[in-house]
């Protein structure tokens, strides 16, 4: 029965002062082929478009600072190239799969994606992946892209292959290499090792940990070793390695979630929160302590504990933006910013702000929490175009309530004065991820 891995190279040994190293995609691509022999199929995830792209720009032109955008689309098809000569050479057929931020929030496209995989191996054609860098808003993150093709493939072995023939404690020859790191270990190295932000070590040991909690093993090895991706897959000790905590027996959705889909933010959650959630619980505002990243209703998000330990992904129902004025609330206070909410902007709309007090003129404004105060001061300075977003996103949550609320109420007055009401009842109710939308590792 053939077996599954995932190999990544970094842009850096892709691609060298003349453009794609050719000594290092060859050796790399017939590895890849040989491996069949002894049962292996292998998804090979390439870096190095941007990179490639900038050194054929630099001999054309005039001014050779430019987007990593126009980089990519310069340097993929020259990235590509490289790999069908070697591949013409060595017998094999490639095909060029690339992967944008919109399929990794997609589990229809992703699955659409591993099912082209599959198709590759069966006719012997080798798939080389990549993120695409020309349409993706900040850049593609190939070794998250690398982890979500091997959870999405059922991959048992990712090798992210780098520079350096692993993890260290501090700086490579300076320090002694990490040959073998287990998941509660493994944070303390991202903390300690912040390394060069994308497609630095602190990317590969964050796709490393998503890649063990799908019960896939990690090694972060050098690309320079020729034999590196045979002793890998034979079993030999190669470079750091990072074990799989479990196989994968989860569903496709839940696969999606746990690993597939690239991760557009975090919370930082309580320990209350997590052994709610561990408990069977949903995640709601009171539990967030922090919040990193900028995503919206409906991206996946990573939720982990202050000390950095992933516990959990799910998709989020609020934007970063609300999540920011409502975290670390109670029920009452969060009743009290969701028709605050709704309150502005609908007086902002109508053209009546100026004949209504704000809400830090309120008398009880000096018995406020702080948490609470700042929400209310952020909102009341918020652009109208943020707060017709925050209360699109407050209607979407509470549809039913909300409508009958604005079709029985008398008037005007009676209306907002009844907002509050209506969500000191339900606001108990809102999960910020919902139990069967979160996969807790």
């Amino acid at each position: 029965m053939s077996r599954t891995a995932v190999v990544k190279l970094g842009s850096s040994s892709v691609t060298g002062a003349a453009g794609p190293d050719p000594v290092l995609l060859a050796s790399t691509l017939e590895s890849v082929i040989g491996v069949r022999a002894a049962g292996w199929n292998v998804v090979l995830v390439s870096s190095g478009a941007v990179s490639s792209g900038r050194v054929q720009l630099s001999r054309v032109a005039s001014d050779p600072v430019t987007s990593w955008r126009l980089a990519a689309a310069v340097g993929q098809p020259f990235l590509m190239s490289a790999y069908r000569t070697i591949g013409d050479l060595s017998g094999a057929l490639i095909c060029q799969v690339l992967v944008s931020e919109s399929d990794l929030k997609s589990p229809e496209q992703m699955n659409l994606v591993a099912d082209l995989v599959n198709e590759c191996f069966e006719q012997g054609v080798v798939p080389i992946v990549n993120g695409n860098d020309v349409t993706d808003t900040g850049g593609s993150d190939n070794d998250a892209v690398a982890a979500g093709i091997a959870v999405a493939c059922r991959a048992s072995k990712l090798l992210l292959l780098t520079d350096v023939d692993g993890v260290y404690s501090g700086n490579p020859g300076e320090s002694e290499r990490i040959d073998e790191l287990t998941l509660p270990s493994l944070g303390k190295v991202m903390i300690a090792r912040q390394g060069t932000g994308r497609g630095g070590m602190r990317s590969k040991l964050r796709a490393a940990e998503v890649a063990a909690h799908n019960g896939v093993e990690t090694h972060v090895a050098s690309a320079r070793d020729r034999e590196v991706i045979r002793k890998c897959l034979a079993g030999d000790p190669v470079g750091t390695r990072i074990s799989g905590f479990r196989r994968d027996a989860r569903r496709a959705n839940d696969r999606w979630i746990s690993g597939v889909s690239t991760s557009q933010g975090r919370l930082i959650i309580n320990l209350e929160a997590e052994n709610s959630i561990r408990s069977g619980s949903s995640l709601f505002s009171s539990g967030v302590k922090r919040i990193t990243g900028t995503f919206q209703a409906g991206d996946v998000v990573e939720i982990t504990d202050p000390a950095g330990h992933l516990v959990a992904r799910g998709i989020v129902r609020v934007s970063s933006t609300l999540l920011h004025l409502v975290r670390s609330m109670r029920a009452d206070e969060l009743a009290r910013v969701l028709a605050e909410v709704l309150r502005q902007f609908y007086l902002v709309s109508s053209q009546r702000s100026e004949n209504s007090a704000s809400a830090a003129d309120t008398p009880q404004a000096s018995s406020r929490r702080p948490q609470l105060q700042r929400a209310l001061d952020t909102l009341e300075g918020l652009s109208y175009l943020k707060k017709r977003e925050l209360a699109t996103q407050v209607m979407r949550l509470f549809p039913a309530a909300l409508t009958r609320l604005i079709f029985e109420a008398d008037d005007e007055k009676s209306r907002f004065e009844d907002l509050q009401k209506v969500f000191e009842k339900i606001s108990s109710d809102l999960s910020l991820i919902e139990r069967n939308k979160l996969v807790v590792f």
